[in-house]
């Protein structure tokens, strides 16, 4: 069932795979209520929606990260008639050897996330089970499923998002409320330039592009699958990861590196 009532919330909305949802949403008809930091993002986001006829997208600037976002978020979208999706996209990373990394910017990682997908999941979804039914989307990453030597913040926090969103979708049998995480491979973002700023980067031949990602998640969420990879090598890639043994995984994965991400052989390679 297509669910096109009610508000659709999508935070990391100024860019990526975020602004991209938050465009299909308005074009099939659905409220958006669009969330970043980067307050003229929005507004071109929603400046695009009402040119084109679409459903609004409603911005809101807004660090996820700081005291009670949660809840103004909340409160904001209850204003706007009530959410029926929840999509959890801001995050960011870090890329390079963790002895490397500033400590500030590693807790903030954390931070966005993973603590700022729990804390908004505790505000909205209790919304979503008494309006009877709705969509959790939390972007987590084919990185969830194996260590990621040079980005093992980055990994450690999507598995995070993974098993959490895993959780919650059985928690929530019955209700009429599912939840998806999606764990894309590489995807043409921003998220690359932030990384690793100034560090060149191919990009792959494999590579999602934004757009096809935001279509793939959407169809995936209102399926209601549960754990949603796209692409047959990124889940020839997850499943291998159940597969080989743990011991034998670290080594692949310390081998390979950054290389999978388009930064070459070597994790040290990369500063970020």
């Amino acid at each position: 069932m297509i669910m096109t009532s009610g508000l659709a919330i999508v935070t990391g909305a100024s860019s990526g795979i975020g602004a991209e949802i938050a465009r299909q949403l308005s074009a099939r008809g659905q409220p958006v209520l669009a969330i970043g930091r980067r307050a003229h993002r929005l507004e071109e986001l929603s400046a695009q929606a009402g040119a084109a006829g679409h459903a609004p997208i409603h911005p809101l600037e807004l660090d996820v990260t700081t005291e009670g976002a949660a809840l103004r978020v909340r409160d904001r979208a209850r204003e706007l008639g009530g959410a029926a999706w929840l999509v959890n996209n801001a995050g960011t990373t870090r890329l390079g050897p963790f002895l490397e990394g500033d400590p500030a910017a590693l807790a903030m990682l954390v931070r966005l996330n993973c603590e700022s997908v729990v804390a908004l999941c505790a505000a909205i979804v209790p919304d979503l089970v008494a309006r009877g039914g709705g969509r959790v989307l939390n972007v987590a990453s084919l990185a969830a499923f194996q260590p990621t030597p040079g980005h093992a913040v980055y990994g450690a926090t999507k598995a995070f998002v993974l098993s959490l969103s895993e959780s919650l979708a059985v928690e929530l049998e019955g209700t009429g409320v599912t939840v998806t995480a999606l764990c894309p491979g590489p995807v043409t973002t921003e998220i690359f330039d932030v990384g690793a700023p100034g560090v060149p980067r191919r990009k792959l031949p494999f590579e999602l592009t934004a757009e096809g990602c935001a279509a793939y998640a959407i169809a995936a969420a209102e399926r209601g699958n549960v754990v949603a990879i796209p692409t047959a090598l990124s889940k020839a890639t997850a499943q291998l990861s159940r597969i080989l043994p743990r011991a034998a995984l670290r080594r692949l994965s310390a081998r390979i590196g950054l290389s999978v991400l388009g930064y070459g052989a070597r994790a040290r390679g990369v500063r970020g």
